[in-house]
């Protein structure tokens, strides 16, 4: 049972044009104010269900589909030793405004129930004999892309990762949802999804979100449901399949459907997605396999009885 959904829909009036943004899709409701009438166990009924803390992050068999998850941060680009830094800045009210905006491999972290994301600029600090006690509310230990805020020689420093998880397959699916342990902000989180075509330009270690969003199959982001059982994002690529699927902390260049930027995070539980179908091949029925086997034992008798005949009328000369 899948729950219904409103499309976001630009419109060009002018041209009388109809513009629907990539699978951007935003949710009619919230379940109800008291957070009741939907359920995760209803919506993935008929999908299979990667549970990532019980599963695994390595290998895991999902009716007979081998699945690995592994995560990805934009905290490449710069590089740093001990106080000196060469990032890319803005300067704004006394803030400096840090840019490492390419994409890298991060950790995954299990946390009970779900896995979280610790990237390389949690653990690794441009101001690495700095106290950063001005760092405020952070959740470091979750998929987030929350303002890293801190003070650090005399700078008021402010950066932002956007941290995703790659669930590779070992064949095509299609990913329907997400279920989420954890949630920082339960009132207000979305998530954003992308299916590849490869992980070329994920690995590379020169490419941006937005260069991977370009090249993707398909792009949506989705708002995270507070439902009976689980916190539930349904994501809506019905005919897109995929090995190969990224879902992380929202980010506009893989759709903008209006939610507030730089206050989620959340830990991953589960993967819903389901297999492409296999073309069937017509079998036939007993009836006509019989007919066709007898047709082929004539043919060849026919063949061999007339090979006879000319090998006999042969001799006789």
């Amino acid at each position: 049972m899948k729950f219904n959904k409103i499309m976001s829909v630009t419109t060009l009036v002018a041209s009388g044009i109809f513009i629907v943004p990539a699978q951007a899709t935003s949710w009619s409701s919230k379940c109800g104010d008291s957070h009741t009438g939907c359920s995760a166990s209803d919506y993935f009924a008929e999908d299979l269900r990667y549970m990532i803390a019980n599963d695994g992050i390595s290998s895991a068999v999902v009716d007979g589909v081998t699945i690995s998850t592994t995560a990805y941060s934009d905290t490449g680009g710069r590089g740093f030793s001990s106080r000196n830094y060469d990032y890319t800045y803005s300067q704004s009210n006394g803030k400096h405004y840090l840019s490492d905006d390419i994409v890298e491999t991060a950790s995954l972290i299990n946390y009970g129930e779900g896995y979280g994301i610790i990237n390389k600029d949690v653990t690794n600090t441009p101001f690495t004999s700095d106290t950063r006690s001005g760092e405020y509310g952070v959740p470091q230990h979750a998929a987030d892309n929350i303002n890293l805020d801190w003070y650090a020689s005399g700078y008021h420093i402010i950066e932002t990762d956007y941290d995703f998880y790659l669930i590779s397959f070992d064949e095509e699916v299609n990913v329907t949802g997400a279920t989420f342990s954890w949630l920082w902000n339960s009132g207000d989180t979305q998530v954003s999804v992308a299916a590849l075509n490869d992980t070329s330009m994920l690995t590379s270690g020169a490419n941006t979100w937005a260069d991977i969003a370009g090249e993707a199959l398909a792009v949506g982001s989705y708002d995270v449901l507070n439902c009976e059982d689980t916190n539930l994002a349904m994501v809506d690529m019905d005919t897109t399949y995929s090995q190969y699927w990224l879902i992380g902390a929202y980010n506009l260049v893989f759709g903008d459907i209006g939610g507030t930027l730089y206050d989620d995070a959340f830990k991953l539980a589960s993967i819903g997605f389901s297999k492409k179908e296999m073309p069937q091949t017509d079998v036939p029925e007993p009836g006509t396999l019989a007919l066709f086997l007898m047709g082929g034992s004539l043919a060849f008798w026919r063949r061999k009885h007339q090979k006879s005949s000319v090998t006999l009328m042969n001799s006789d000369h």
